[in-house]
């Protein structure tokens, strides 16, 4: 189980991550975010360590260093319909498993998230991240699979990527007036797709809510390839 040093390395480069302070190829190296974050070189290893499993970060034969992988559309086509198949299938079974206090979770969930979407600022973007980790999480949970709790965290590690250097709400500059409609669009829209896969677990109806997770997640390729973004 990781430590309390090793999950404060992990969360402090996902932040670097989130606020685009790394790039996709760039390097990244021990000593530089042992700097950066504060943090003794064990926690940084196992964090990077933790990275590369969830298929983060990369390391190059021969070579020093850490990079985020290139990302390109094949790569995104790729994980987006693996994570759509998996967590489909996980919440169609989820919609037989889950109990009433799993989907009272979900909601709450979903009920930060729309509050969250009132506010906004750089500090804000990775408290979202984290809400929509958990919702995901949750439900591969619930689905009682153990396969699939071992192999979503990589895809959905990888996916995160994307959303990270791809989406407006990331990328543009926080207070402009397109950041603030994107953002409130945006946000609304994921939390109302949550909603509805919160409400066919609740009805127990399998298939509606396999439907509603996969139109979630690749819709997300869709608005990607829509705005030219790759």
């Amino acid at each position: 189980m990781a430590g309390k040093a090793d999950e404060q390395a992990f969360s402090a480069i996902i932040d670097l991550i989130v606020d685009h302070q790394v790039a996709p190829g760039e390097r990244l190296y021990e000593p530089d975010l042992v700097e950066k974050i504060g943090l003794s070189r064990t926690p940084i290893r196992q964090a990077l360590g933790r990275l590369i499993a969830e298929g983060v970060l990369e390391r190059i034969k021969g070579q020093k260093g850490y990079r985020i992988p290139t990302l390109d559309k094949e790569d995104l086509m790729q994980v987006f319909v693996a994570r759509a198949t998996l967590e489909g299938k996980a919440t169609e079974l989820a919609a037989s498993w889950g109990t009433e206090e799993d989907v009272k979770e979900l909601r709450d969930i979903v009920d930060q998230e729309n509050r969250f979407v009132e506010l906004y600022g750089n500090e804000r973007k990775s408290v979202f991240a984290d809400l929509n980790d958990r919702f995901h999480q949750k439900i591969i949970l619930i689905s009682n699979n153990h396969y699939f709790q071992r192999h979503f965290i990589q895809l959905y590690r990888r996916s995160s990527l994307y959303t990270f250097y791809y989406s407006p709400y990331y990328i543009l500059d926080v207070g402009s007036e397109e950041y603030v409609a994107r953002r409130r669009a945006g946000r609304h829209k994921s939390s109302e797709e949550h909603e509805k896969i919160v409400k066919a677990i609740e009805d127990r109806d399998g298939l509606r809510a396999k439907e509603a997770m996969e139109n979630h997640i690749m819709g997300t390729v869709e608005h990607r390839l829509t705005l030219g973004m790759l």
